[in-house]
């Protein structure tokens, strides 16, 4: 080929276009106004996302396979199973603290994914999106290895290590355990004292 062709074959394949992501990170004041303005079963359902850290679809999956998930407790927090597998997003378990998750227990046919979009489009609120965000955030904050924060919200690892020889599900039960549930008993406090 002629280097002119070479040129234009190159300037083709090269992608020009702008990538602008979205890096807005709602504050601690910001997801606690939010939950103020909601009505109480959706205000459970908004703190499911931002305790979990699943994205919208892996919760409508919870919701609707909640009978026949495994679940694991102990004092602290629950651990469900999802194994959602998707491509390239997977969500393995769902963290929650045990109190969030005894609530859901009782009142998971209630909830409505529909009904929650609908009131914070309504009284614009901080979307759903943006609890996933909160979420790694606060595990980087706490000092959890971005590893961990990863396997939270279901992101596969590239890395040989994290991959093949880090313990992760062990690490993600401690940490959630030792670091987060203190954190989110604590945030739940500042709900109701709002």
């Amino acid at each position: 080929m002629l280097e002119n062709d070479i040129v234009g074959l190159r300037k083709q394949l090269i992608f020009k276009g702008r990538y602008n992501p979205d890096t807005y990170v709602p504050t601690d004041k910001e997801v606690l106004n939010t939950l103020y303005k909601l009505q109480q079963d959706n205000r459970l359902f908004y703190i499911i996302y931002l305790f979990s850290g699943l994205r919208k679809i892996e919760v409508k999956y919870l919701l609707s396979n909640f009978k026949t998930l495994k679940i694991q407790t102990n004092d602290k927090f629950a651990k469900i199973t999802l194994n959602y597998l998707r491509h390239n997003k997977n969500s393995y378990f769902c963290y929650l603290p045990l109190d969030i998750y005894n609530n859901l227990a009782k009142s998971y046919k209630h909830l409505s994914v529909g009904s929650l979009g609908s009131q914070i489009k309504k009284k614009n609120l901080i979307a759903i999106k943006y609890c996933r965000k909160w979420f790694y955030t606060k595990c980087i904050e706490l000092s959890i290895p971005d590893s961990v924060a990863d396997y939270f919200e279901g992101r596969i690892s590239y890395s040989v290590g994290n991959t093949n020889y880090l313990g992760r599900q062990a690490l993600a039960d401690k940490y959630y355990g030792e670091k987060l549930v203190d954190f989110f008993i604590k945030f739940s406090q500042d709900i109701e004292n709002k």
